[in-house]
């Protein structure tokens, strides 16, 4: 389990050099949807969703947790994408659900940010399209920015707390 951990941990390296480098949005999103995500949803969530010492969190749990909490930073993403569907914007997809998960499980949160990932995603991918920018003007830069903003802090909060009490709890 630990090489799966470093394996993700590449991933997010990799995530953070695409946004550095100026890839192709819809590369990026490629990567994180079809690649990084559904590795963490099918491999190490199920292995740890059950754990009873999931609730103990890493080192910076806390921290990531009171930063939710005080500054709600899910929350500008959400209005972008709520003005949009006013507009009449087509929604996303549907995010699959997953037998291991439920409210009250601590994996809810970084799926809470899948869930928001994919949303976001989704939309950018009908914005790219000059014609769609054209009907949505500006649209396309705020959530790159959101997404991009998003996928920083998933990957800090993963990185510095969930993935580290995965290896005490797979170990």
């Amino acid at each position: 389990m630990n090489a799966l951990l470093e394996k993700l941990r590449h991933e997010h390296q990799i995530i953070l050099r695409m946004f550095e480098e100026q890839v192709s949005i819809l590369e990026i999103i490629h990567f994180v949807e079809k690649v990084h995500h559904p590795l963490e949803e099918q491999d190490l969530f199920p292995a740890v969703a059950g754990h009873a010492l999931l609730r103990e969190g890493g080192p910076l749990c806390t921290f990531f947790r009171g930063m939710e909490l005080d500054l709600n930073p899910q929350e500008g993403p959400r209005q972008h994408l709520q003005k949009l569907y006013e507009k009449g914007f087509p929604k996303a997809s549907a995010y699959p659900r997953f037998d291991w998960l439920n409210s009250q499980n601590p994996l809810s949160l970084p799926m809470e940010e899948h869930e928001l990932g994919h949303e976001i995603a989704e939309a950018l991918k009908i914005l790219v399209n000059p014609d769609m920018q054209k009907i949505y003007p500006g649209d396309f830069e705020v959530l790159k920015t959101d997404y991009e903003n998003l996928l920083r802090r998933h990957i800090a909060k993963e990185d510095g707390c969930l993935f580290v009490l995965c290896e005490k709890l797979l170990s």
